[in-house]
């Protein structure tokens, strides 16, 4: 009897050891995992709190190039549209930032599925976005150019407006050119902006600081270089948005359990 009870405590001491090892395990497990939900949650936080900024300053850019749409030619250049499209995006980038930053701090499932609906649609988006500039690539920069060349011809006369002759000045600095084919384009003389010194007439700029080629082949530079800008950051925000997903679930999943103990 007294070596049964002996095997007994032996074996009961060796169960509670064993318990205990895994309680341990189970409580490391438990650490590292709020600390992974930690860590996504203040990334989450960082990165809806840009998002927010951005949403606010594309709505804000939206809001004000339709108060002053009457400086543009609307028509040809699809301005209501595009803008229209510009803040729409705004609009759904704003409202996925309040709401990931309101899941964020709360870790509500519901705002965290309203998220995660919400960025879906941004990344169907994006794709539709990113296809578009890769494939139209070409058409989009001869829109561009032609537009630019039609201005060039009619920037003396009344047919443009004063935003976009200085839109056509401020790529002739930028780029350090003059007209579409060269500074032969303007008649009678071309402006100030095909002058490297500032507000110096054609007539009084040293011909060292004369821009006489034409914008043609920069412009061409410029638009590829751009729609490449463009892409690039279409591709990163889709990778974030992945990202961004994946951390809302993680968070959702390992919430519930947690708050039950």
């Amino acid at each position: 009897l007294f070596r049964s009870k002996q095997w007994y405590q032996r074996r009961v001491r060796g169960f509670q050891t064993f318990q205990h090892y895994f309680k341990q395990i189970n409580l490391r497990n438990l650490a590292m995992e709020l600390g992974i939900k930690h860590f996504l949650r203040v990334f989450l936080l960082i990165v809806n709190t840009l998002t927010v900024v951005i949403g606010i300053a594309t709505v804000a850019v939206a809001v004000l190039t339709f108060v002053n749409s009457s400086s543009y030619d609307v028509g040809e250049s699809m301005f209501v549209v595009t803008v229209s499209i510009i803040l729409i995006i705004g609009f759904l980038v704003l409202a996925i930032g309040v709401f990931g930053c309101i899941a964020s701090i709360t870790q509500s499932p519901v705002l965290s599925n309203v998220y995660s609906f919400l960025l879906a649609i941004l990344f169907i988006v994006e794709v539709i976005t990113l296809i578009f500039v890769i494939v139209r690539e070409k058409d989009t920069t001869k829109v561009v150019m032609d537009m630019f060349e039609s201005r060039v011809e009619k920037y003396y006369t009344n047919e443009t407006s004063e935003a976009e002759n200085q839109a056509i000045d401020v790529f002739q600095t930028s780029l350090e050119c003059c007209g579409f084919d060269s500074f032969e384009d303007y008649d009678p003389s071309p402006p100030e902006s095909c002058c490297r010194q500032e507000d110096t007439a054609w007539d009084e700029c040293p011909t060292a600081d004369q821009f006489k080629e034409g914008c043609e082949k920069s412009m061409k530079e410029f638009m590829d270089g751009a729609q490449d800008l463009i892409a690039a950051v279409i591709g990163f925000a889709l990778l974030l948005n992945v990202v961004s997903i994946a951390s809302a679930c993680y968070i959702k999943r390992n919430t519930v359990p947690y708050d039950k103990m």
